[in-house]
């Protein structure tokens, strides 16, 4: 039986490392620039709802940099993991606009990501630790998760992974689907999608079989969401089944990392298991009803009460 998540009460409530960027929706004949980026959608999400998250991302000194470091000072995000470079923001352009969305990937920043001492130290003085397979895909992104996925095991800090597969954004550089898989010693919570247990394990299996691959693997909570479905998890050896809380969906953009930003609010505010999970859904239910990845998401109080959590 995998060990119970259990939170360490640090100095740090959260570090989130990877991208910060821009999405380009195209949608109904219009253009829509947006704040984007999965770690950094869940940095804001997080603070709205009364967290302390610290992100560790690059910041490039250009138009659209200036345009997400303004989100996060407006918003009252810490500013101390930040790097800032002299470099193009990295653009993701989704085309809506078809029968089946088209996404783009104009890669030039969010991977610029070594491994430093002062992220050492946040580390170290964590609760929560979260990454995405977008800097495990190049380097020197891909090398600073790596240790910094040692650092968190030897302070017994929580590891949540999202298994945010694209095959366009995969490189030579890229972790191999084998080596994501023996990551998983590490990690403690990881929502996969089905598409990305059937990438990793192959076709033909149920839900609870793919939860007991990663479970097998070392993971402790997984959780598979399945759009109107609700969502299939596994933890302690049960498992869990929850119907979705949307009932207006516009745009389902970033629904993940609303789930992610309740799911790790619940957990830091003591919530049980059960209790987060439903947070998550909360939020995600909340997103989905706006275009974009980035809602006015109420805070804790709001949205507990809203959804009768």
């Amino acid at each position: 039986m995998n060990s119970i998540l259990h939170i360490n009460k640090a100095k740090n409530d959260i570090v989130l490392i990877g991208e910060i960027l821009i999405d380009v929706i195209k949608t109904e004949g219009r253009q829509i620039t947006l704040f984007g980026g999965s770690p950094a959608n869940i940095t804001l999400n997080m603070k709205k709802l009364g967290v302390e998250p610290l992100l560790y991302a690059c910041i490039c000194k250009d138009y659209y940099g200036d345009y997400l470091l303004n989100h996060l000072e407006n918003n009252q995000v810490d500013l101390s993991l930040l790097r800032f470079e002299n470099c193009e923001t990295t653009q993701v352009f989704i085309n809506k606009s078809l029968d089946s969305p088209d996404v783009q990937f104009q890669r030039t920043s969010d991977y610029l990501l070594p491994y430093t001492d002062i992220l050492e130290e946040k580390i170290s003085n964590t609760n929560i630790l979260h990454f995405s397979y977008w800097g495990l895909s190049k380097m020197p992104s891909k090398n600073m998760i790596l240790k910094a996925l040692k650092v968190a095991k030897k302070n017994k800090v929580l590891v949540g992974f999202d298994p945010n597969y694209h095959p366009d954004l995969a490189t030579e550089e890229s972790l191999s689907l084998d080596k994501i898989k023996e990551l998983m010693q590490y990690i403690d919570i990881m929502k996969p999608s089905l598409d990305d247990s059937k990438r990793l394990f192959g076709e033909g299996y149920t839900y609870e079989e793919y939860l007991k691959k990663y479970t097998d693997l070392g993971v402790s909570l997984v959780i598979m969401t399945l759009g109107k479905d609700g969502l299939v998890a596994s933890y302690q050896g049960q498992i869990i089944n929850l119907p979705t809380l949307a009932t207006n969906v516009v745009d389902v953009t970033g629904a993940g990392d609303a789930f992610y930003s309740g799911l790790y609010t619940g957990l830091l505010k003591g919530l049980p298991i059960i209790k987060s999970i439903k947070l998550g859904l909360a939020c995600s239910a909340f997103n989905v009803e706006e275009i974009g990845a980035l809602t006015a998401l109420p805070n804790y109080q709001e949205i507990v009460r809203k959804y009768h959590i």
